[in-house]
């Protein structure tokens, strides 16, 4: 026996279009987690360098986080204090 199909439940296509909308919201939210993830692995790599002392791994370190110390550098509050704050639970 066969149950009658609701057509209202059935869907219209299988594959629906992405929205610009929905491809910015993608692109930024990629973005946002990207410069968190940066951010906070910055403490712990300063405290892997630290106990390594490998040369190489050392530049690599401080080329990929140059950045971060140009900010601490130039002193503009308050992202340098936390900056400092953050990197300084890991020395």
């Amino acid at each position: 026996m066969d149950a009658p199909v609701n057509s209202k439940l059935t869907p219209v296509s299988d594959v629906e279009q992405t929205t610009t909308l929905q491809k910015t919201g993608v692109v930024v939210m990629c973005a946002f987690a990207f410069l968190m993830l940066y951010f906070l692995l910055a403490g712990p790599m300063v405290w892997i360098e630290g106990k390594m002392k490998f040369p190489p791994f050392s530049r690599s370190v401080k080329v990929i986080y140059s950045p971060l110390a140009r900010i601490v550098k130039s002193d503009l509050e308050p992202a340098s204090s936390v900056v400092k704050a953050y990197v300084g639970l890991f020395k």
